[in-house]
């Protein structure tokens, strides 16, 4: 059986509902993995032994038919989670409980994911590289023996905790590109919804004409699947958007023939080192062979 921190959301999620493993051994397995993953210093608060409760809780449920059932998440330290920590990777907010949860983290709860911990960002969500936290930097875990190497920011303990499997999959805040950027920078999904698509309420804000809260996952279906529960309109949010939606992982038709897709000239800049283009130039031909019109933009 493949190691169950290598499953992505969607498959986890359905081992769980299809009993190949349960949500105890699931979660357990990534608190392995979390344990021995300091050096990355993702996490700002772990909550490994409420997430092992939870899961023995979830594994006697009947029924086991929530979107996310039995699914270890992990959030940034901006979302404000019911008696547990919210810093905002500050020193001011260290000892922040907050006595309340965002919409965003509870519609994730009430689907029975499993909240793992708490991931370091840069302060208060201000800055691209997660060297301005309080908890220390985050390191990127594409290569370790290299700790010059950032993750990204501001949502930095996000990207890394995806990259290096130690959650199904988190959320994150996005202002100027504090979702897309560490994304890239890690190899993973990262997607800034529309503004208003999900709610502000209970994040603790940067800019907040700007602000939207995303997912974070290994891979674009994972994504869609979180975006279709943490999505919605919420009166306690007056920006967020009360439009219906359809579901995001349904409108998944894994097919790109025809697309076209622009590739902008100048991303490819002067003495990118060649293990980058190797993988820019994999990615075009993964598009072309499965029928996508690439064009240089």
């Amino acid at each position: 059986m493949t190691e169950l921190t290598k499953l992505t959301l969607v498959e986890s999620i359905k081992h769980v509902k299809e009993k190949k493993c349960s949500a105890t051994e699931l979660v357990s397995a990534y608190v392995k993995r979390i344990e021995k993953s300091d050096k990355l210093n993702c996490f700002n608060t772990k909550d490994l032994e409420n997430a092992v409760n939870k899961a023995k809780k979830i594994d006697t449920n009947k029924k086991l038919d929530k979107a996310l059932v039995g699914a270890p998440i992990a959030v940034k330290d901006l979302f404000c989670t019911k008696g547990v920590k919210t810093t905002a990777s500050s020193k001011i907010l260290s000892n922040f409980i907050p006595t309340y949860e965002s919409t965003v983290t509870e519609k994730l709860w009430n689907e029975d994911a499993i909240l793992i911990g708490k991931l370091n960002s840069d302060e208060f969500a201000m800055g691209s590289s997660n060297e301005t936290s309080n908890f220390g930097n985050v390191l990127n875990p594409y290569r370790l023996n290299n700790e010059n190497l950032v993750p990204g920011g501001s949502s930095g303990g996000c990207a890394s905790a995806v990259a290096a499997d130690l959650t199904c999959a988190t959320v994150g805040t996005d202002t100027g590109g504090s979702i897309r950027q560490p994304a890239a920078f890690t190899g993973i999904v990262g997607l800034k919804p529309t503004y208003g698509r999900c709610s502000r309420w209970g994040i603790v804000a940067f800019a907040s004409s700007l602000d939207q809260a995303g997912p974070m996952t290994k891979d674009v279906r994972d994504a869609a699947l979180m975006l279709d529960v943490i999505s919605g309109y919420d009166d306690k949010d007056s920006t967020s958007a009360n439009k219906p939606k359809s579901s995001f992982l349904n409108s998944l038709k894994n097919n790109v023939k025809g697309l076209k897709v622009g590739v902008p000239k100048e991303y490819r800049v002067d003495n990118m080192p060649k293990e980058v283009d190797d993988l820019w130039q994999e990615g075009i031909k993964i598009l072309k062979d499965n029928g996508a019109i690439v064009k240089d933009i």
